[in-house]
């Protein structure tokens, strides 16, 4: 800035009897340009994440680290939250929390995927936001971030209110898809009062959003009624899908919440395969 200065200081002595309101006017120009060029060089970079940046559309807040984004069109939205591991995501019409796992992508960017492996977002240095979606025109389009949002967190559960959520699921599987599962919890090992409670109940959520959306088609209707008389949703330590004997088995790990269980599409893919 010294030199930029100095060379315009420079130029205005070789004219002598000039007003001198142009070069108080040019200094205050030049001092501007190269203080936008640093503020624009800082604001851009990652070693300062807390720092709110402007975003394509003008937003501002915490870069990637918590907001709600809106596909361009405005049909998807989804709340991402990097405040902590893992990464979460909740898309507006669901009630599930994927936990995302990072991986390096090219350009500089980062693919977050879900446990069965599939790419959800991409996020570039710049801040820019690619959400993969089947719903958008070539499969991918841009996100924003539109508002702020709050952190993505279970709701807490009892051993009685898991219990309960397992047999409302029973009924509602009657209900809307016609098949009669029962849906049982085995979890011997925690107390009435452990935290583990909140992870199965969390788990049977999950198995409601599967089931239901497969017994939208007729053809896996007819597949789960024929094949498919239980449903235990267990605490193994460990994540693993099972048919046998005519029983869905859902292996959780109960001390891990929303990763030490399989998301929707994951159990989804799993019952396919099994049926």
């Amino acid at each position: 800035m010294e030199a930029a200065a100095r060379r315009i200081a420079e130029a205005e002595e070789e004219e002598p009897g000039r007003d001198p309101a142009p070069l108080v006017s040019r200094l205050g120009l030049c001092l501007a340009a190269l203080t936008g060029g640093l503020v624009r060089r800082v604001v851009g970079a990652d070693a300062a994440p807390c720092r709110p940046i402007l975003g394509p559309r003008g937003e501002a807040g915490p870069p990637l680290r918590i907001g709600h984004y809106s596909s361009g069109s405005g049909l998807i939205g989804f709340v991402l939250d990097r405040l902590g591991t893992p990464i979460k995501l909740r898309f507006d019409d669901s009630d599930e929390i994927l936990a995302l796992t990072p991986e390096r992508a090219p350009y500089d960017s980062m693919t977050l995927k879900r446990d069965d492996g599939i790419g959800v977002l991409r996020i570039y240095e710049n801040g820019q936001v690619l959400l993969f979606d089947e719903k958008l025109k070539s499969g991918s389009g841009r996100a924003y971030r539109d508002q702020d949002a709050q952190p993505l967190t279970v709701k807490a559960a009892t051993k009685t209110q898991a219990q309960a959520d397992a047999a409302a699921l029973g009924q509602k599987l009657k209900r809307s898809g016609g098949v009669a599962l029962a849906i049982a919890l085995e979890a011997p090992h925690l107390g009435d009062k452990s935290d583990g409670w909140t992870a199965m109940a969390d788990a049977v959520s999950i198995t409601r959003v599967t089931l239901v959306e497969m017994l939208a088609s007729s053809i896996a209707q007819e597949t789960i009624a024929a094949k498919l008389r239980r449903v235990v949703i267990r605490d193994a330590g460990r994540i693993d899908i099972k048919v046998a004997d005519g029983t869905l088995v859902v292996e959780i790990a109960a001390d891990q919440l929303i990763v030490g269980r399989p998301s929707s599409a994951r159990l989804k893919a799993a019952i396919g395969d099994l049926l």
